[in-house]
């Protein structure tokens, strides 16, 4: 009865290891739905992009975190670095953390509603 029992917890705890390293391996989350935008000016395009990325990215982003070495990072966006239309807006986002200087390539696409984070470079 004991060997059953080691057996089963062994087997729980191999599955819980099998579980936690597929979690660690799926890719984080770039792409959010937001209010859509189709009116807005380059300035406002920019204080949406800061405020969302500190507001509902970096909370959830573990990874970049540690690589920024903060959770409170400092963000900005140049207006006049904003292309695009009131369709589809790139954007450049600098963000500054105790660690390392990085910068997000961010699409807003205010027809979909939808923002697009890539990886810091």
């Amino acid at each position: 009865m004991k060997k059953i029992i080691l057996s089963v917890v062994m087997a729980v705890a191999g599955l819980s290891g099998l579980i936690q390293t597929a979690q660690a391996d799926e890719p984080e989350v770039r792409t959010a739905t937001v209010t859509p935008c189709a009116n807005a000016t380059k300035d406002e395009i920019a204080a949406m992009v800061k405020r969302d990325f500190l507001q509902n990215r970096i909370p959830r982003w573990d990874t970049d975190k540690k690589v920024l070495g903060t959770s409170t990072p400092v963000a900005w966006v140049d207006a006049g670095s904003i292309s695009g239309d009131n369709k589809k807006w790139d954007i450049p986002l600098k963000v500054r953390g105790d660690h390392a200087d990085k910068t997000y390539d961010v699409t807003l696409n205010c027809q979909l509603g939808e923002i697009t984070y890539s990886t810091p470079a």
